[in-house]
């Protein structure tokens, strides 16, 4: 039995995650049975979920969990896609994960707007009177992580507004279809799905969310994925 090891659901999210998102969606894509577990420090090889656990070995990163699934469990989902639509789908994925992703990042752990929410419940499972000790630990190491990828570099405003043209450039391509580059999931689906669902997350406000709550494509778009992948498990946030 294939094991995910992921955080659990929060906020209605099937994972507080993007990338953990992405890989439980790949798991369904391929049609595997798997359980899902919470993070031990043990089970996680670079410190990061998600990892995928196969008998004694742990493969740790998505992009390495969606290797190993295609090839050796039979994940085939990107198999009608031409060379031109494979090169868009990479395109789009390094922009989601490699940018776009810091922006969500910022909104949540620096955005003073969500300083109480992330404290009380993402740390929730954490003692009161520790909390607010943790949050600064995170809050830094988030910030010192953000300026050395670049993005921390930048005010505020600009760093919502390099996420809003990241999710412009997502919504024109998308536009009125079904999934990103076919009529049925691909793998893109499964990264730009867990990163769109999980900026729309009502719980969590910024200029990020609002941007992407006011591109109604989007939350359509993220209850097609669920519901198609996920069938009668999915799982759909309100402002999905």
């Amino acid at each position: 039995m294939l094991v995910l090891i992921d955080f659990p659901s929060t906020f209605g999210l099937r994972s507080l995650s993007p990338f953990g998102y992405k890989a439980e969606t790949l798991l369904a894509l391929a049609g595997l049975d798997y359980t899902k577990v919470a993070p031990e420090e043990a089970l996680l090889p670079h410190g990061k979920v998600p990892v995928l656990k196969n008998g004694d070995r742990l493969i740790p990163d998505s992009s390495l969990i969606q290797q190993h699934l295609e090839q050796h469990h039979g994940l085939d989902a990107d198999r009608d896609l031409t060379a031109y639509e494979m090169a868009t789908a990479e395109a789009f994925r390094r922009m989601a994960e490699e940018h776009l992703r810091w922006s969500l990042v910022y909104s949540r752990w620096i955005e003073p707007a969500n300083e109480v929410v992330m404290r009380d419940k993402v740390l929730g499972f954490l003692p009161e009177p520790a909390r607010a000790g943790v949050l600064a630990q995170v809050r830094e190491t988030v910030g010192q992580a953000l300026y050395h990828q670049g993005l921390g570099r930048h005010t505020p405003e600009a760093i919502y507004a390099f996420g809003c043209r990241d999710l412009d450039a997502i919504a024109a391509v998308l536009d009125d279809k079904p999934f990103f580059l076919a009529d049925r999931p691909t793998t893109i689906d499964a990264t730009l799905a867990g990163l769109l669902i999980n900026i729309l997350c009502p719980e969590l406000r910024s200029p990020l969310q609002r941007h992407a709550a006011a591109i109604p494509a989007f939350g359509a778009y993220v209850r097609r994925v669920e519901e198609t992948v996920f069938g009668a498990a999915a799982m759909l946030p309100e402002a999905a």
